[in-house]
């Protein structure tokens, strides 16, 4: 982990709030890139029995280093309705 020296807060919201995030969670650490690391996933209720997964991706300031890659890998992933970077920032 000592290597990255990025993180980026990327937001995935599920289709609806009948998925199951045990298994959303699970299928979106499979397809997210090797290069890229993961501190931490959070969940973050939004509204109306919806809850958002907050996935802490690491990565390196430098080519190569693309979130486009993370946020295409969990886009493609059943029962994501959107995933988007909230922020991003050095560590």
């Amino acid at each position: 982990m000592s290597d990255y020296n990025m993180v980026a807060v990327v937001k995935v919201m599920p289709t609806d709030p009948e998925v199951n995030l045990d298994e959303l969670e699970a299928k979106l650490k499979e397809v997210l890139p090797e290069k890229f690391g993961l501190a931490k996933v959070e969940r973050e209720p939004i509204a109306f029995g919806l809850v958002a997964l907050k996935f802490y991706v690491l990565a390196k300031d430098e080519e190569g280093y693309d979130l486009d890659q993370v946020l295409e890998a969990f886009r493609q992933v059943e029962n994501v309705e959107s995933a988007e970077v909230e922020t991003v920032s050095r560590i």
